[in-house]
Formats: structure tokens, sequence, C-alpha cells
């Protein structure tokens, strides 16, 4: 079972599509194992509850303890996959740190990712 808590201060609902001009924050909470993800943004808009497109100082925390920080991504809540062509950086919780210059391409539990013209620290 996921449940799921949103934060935010103001939220617009329109035909076609809904908006948090103010920021969110979004928890996505799992029961069993007893761990959650974690999305904040400053800016928000998803259409039909199928595409979400965040703006602003975006971190996204996995259940693994891996972060993402950008400044706009995209969500396809329908393939399950998040990408953008923005500077992106991922800290891994086993102390690699990746940069992507030009954007990332990846499933949105971070588990498979595909970075554009990357670099990084790779603990040895």
């Amino acid at each position: 079972m996921i449940r799921l808590l949103i934060n935010s201060p103001i939220m617009e609902e329109y035909s076609m599509h809904t908006l948090f001009p103010n920021g969110i924050k979004l928890f996505f909470y799992e029961k069993y194992p007893n761990k959650y993800t974690y999305l904040s943004a400053n800016w928000m808009k998803y259409t039909k509850k199928i595409f979400y497109h965040f703006k602003g100082n975006i971190l996204i925390k996995n259940k693994n303890g891996d972060f993402l920080k950008s400044e706009e991504i995209f969500w396809n809540k329908k393939n399950k996959t998040i990408f953008n062509k923005k500077y992106t950086i991922i800290y891994c919780s086993n102390g690699t740190i990746l940069y992507a210059k030009n954007g990332i391409e990846a499933s949105d539990n971070l588990k498979k990712i595909r970075l554009k013209n990357i670099s990084g620290i790779i603990p040895i």
C-alpha cells in the first residue's frame, strides 16, 4: 500500500491541468518495508495526473537514500520515467556523486539512469 502526502500553500485547478505555483512537497510512503520517497520543487504543474512538470530547486530522495538535484524535471507517471535537459546532480548512498551537464533520463525510482555528458566522483 502506497500513501501520498502533498504539502503546498496554493493549488490552482484548471480544466486541462493543476498548478502549484508556490511550491510543493510530496511524500510517497510505503508501509512495507516502511520507506518513503520525497520530492520538493518551487513550482509544479500536472496534466491528467499522468504528466508532471517540476521547476526550481528540485530535490528527490528515493527510498534507498539516493538524492537528485536539478532545476527542472519532467515525470511521466504512466511510463514511470523522469527526464530533463538541465544540469543534474545525483548523490548516491554509497558516496558516488554524478554530474550530468546535459540532462538525465531515468526510471522514477532511480534504478535505471542515463546521464548526458557525465562527470563524477567515485569512492575507491
